[in-house]
C-alpha cells in the first residue's frame, strides 16, 4: 500500500552539538524515511566541532531542511527553539547520534489513518554501542510490550507505566505540535530535560497509540550526556523531574494515577541517592533544602522505600540533619 505525507505534515526537528561524526548517518535516515517528513528543521546549538558547516555542506540546498544557528543553551532550549520554526501538524524530536528505522514515519502515518485524532504515537527502540569494546556491558532495550490504542495520555501514562514500557525520552514520540502551544509546554533549560517533559505531555494528550515495533536505534558512545560523569546539574534535572511529576499527582483524583506518579517520584529518587552517593558529590545548601522538601511532601514514598533500599532514605536523613546549622534556624 502506498503511504503519502500529504494526509498529514510531520516536522522533524533535530538538535545539533559537536557530533559531526554522526550527524550525517544521523539526518540521512530521516531524509531516507519511507514516508518523507515535511520537514526537517536542525538546530545547530553552537557546535565548535564545525558541525554546523557540515549541516550546511550536506543539506543547505535542500528546500525541506531548514538549518538554525544558534550559541549554546543545551539540548531542551535547542527543542525549544526547533519547535518554534515547526509548521506541520505532527513533530517528532530525533537525536543526531542516532538512527531511525526507515519505516518510523510510515508506521506513524498508519496509526494516523486508523484515527485522525491520534495526540501521540509511540513506538519501541533498541541501542547499539559506538565502539565495540563495551560489548560486554548490557545495552538498554526499549519495548512497549503491546499494539494497543488510549483514550487519552492519562490512561496511557497508567498502563504503560504499570507494565514498565513507559520511557520519558522524546525520541520515542510522534506528537501533535499544538500541543506545545496549546498548553504552554516547552523543556526546561536542564539535564535529563525529558524526566520533567514527557509526563506532562501525556497529561495534556488525547489519543494515544502505542506500537511495539522497534522504529529507533540508539547510539550508546562515551561522552554523550547520558554516559557522561554525573555532578551537581544532573541532581537538579531531577529535582525538577520530581516537582513536575508532583504537580501532576496533586491534581489527579485518581489513585492508580497517583501511585504511578508516586514509582516514578521514588525512581527520581534512588537516581539521586545514586548520583550524590557514587560520584561523591557535596551539594549546596539550596540543594540540600530543596531535596528536604521533596522528603518531607514524600513520607509515603519514603516510608516505602526505606523498606526497600534503607541506605537511599539514611543519606536524605542525613541530607536534613545537616540542614539543622544555624543558617536555617
Amino acid at each position: 500500500m502506498m503511504i503519502s505525507n500529504d494526509s498529514v505534515k510531520i516536522s522533524v526537528v533535530i538538535p545539533v552539538y559537536n557530533v559531526k561524526k554522526y550527524v550525517k548517518q544521523a539526518v540521512d535516515s530521516i531524509l531516507a524515511q519511507s514516508v518523507a517528513p515535511y520537514e526537517v528543521i536542525i538546530v545547530d546549538d553552537g557546535s565548535t566541532d564545525g558541525s554546523g558547516d557540515l549541516l550546511e555542506e550536506l543539506y543547505g540546498h535542500l528546500e525541506v531542511v531548514k538549518i538554525v544557528h544558534t550559541t549554546n543553551h543545551g539540548l531542551g532550549e535547542a527543542r525549544n527553539e526547533g519547535s518554534r520554526h515547526v509548521t506541520g501538524e505532527f513533530t517528532y524530536y530525533f537525536d543526531s547520534d542516532d538512527i531511525a528505522v526507515p519505516t518510523l514515519l510510515e508506521e506513524f502515518m498508519l496509526a494516523y489513518q486508523r484515527n485522525s485524532d491520534l495526540d501521540i504515537f509511540c513506538f519501541s527502540a533498541d541501542s547499539f554501542f559506538d565502539t565495540p569494546n563495551n560489548s560486554n556491558q548490557p545495552l538498554p532495550f526499549y519495548t512497549r510490550k503491546m499494539d494497543k490504542d488510549f483514550p487519552d495520555g492519562v490512561a496511557a501514562f497508567n498502563t504503560l507505566s504499570a507494565y514498565g514500557t513507559f520511557y520519558p525520552n522524546a525520541w520515542m514520540y510522534v506528537f501533535r505540535s499544538n500541543l506545545l502551544s496549546k498548553h504552554d509546554l516547552r523543556f526546561k533549560p536542564i539535564i535529563h530535560e525529558d524526566e520533567e517533559f514527557t509526563p506532562r505531555l501525556f497529561f495534556k494528550a488525547g489519543k494515544v497509540t502505542a506500537s511495539n515495533k522497534i522504529l529507533f536505534k540508539r547510539r550508546v558512545r562515551a561522552g554523550s550526556i547520558m554516559q557522561s560523569n554525573r555532578n551537581e546539574k544532573n541532581v537538579i534535572g531531577y529535582i525538577e523531574s520530581i516537582n513536575a511529576l508532583e504537580l501532576l499527582r496533586s491534581a489527579s483524583e485518581s489513585k492508580k494515577t497517583k501511585k504511578h506518579l508516586s514509582d516514578r517520584i521514588y525512581t527520581n529518587i534512588i537516581t539521586i541517592s545514586n548520583i550524590i552517593e557514587c560520584g561523591h558529590i557535596s551539594l549546596t545548601d539550596d540543594l540540600n533544602v530543596k531535596l528536604v522538601g521533596i522528603k518531607e511532601r514524600n513520607k509515603s514514598v519514603l516510608i516505602y522505600l526505606a523498606k526497600l533500599n534503607p541506605r537511599v532514605y539514611r543519606l536524605f536523613y542525613l541530607i536534613k540533619r545537616r540542614l539543622t546549622r544555624p543558617i536555617y534556624a
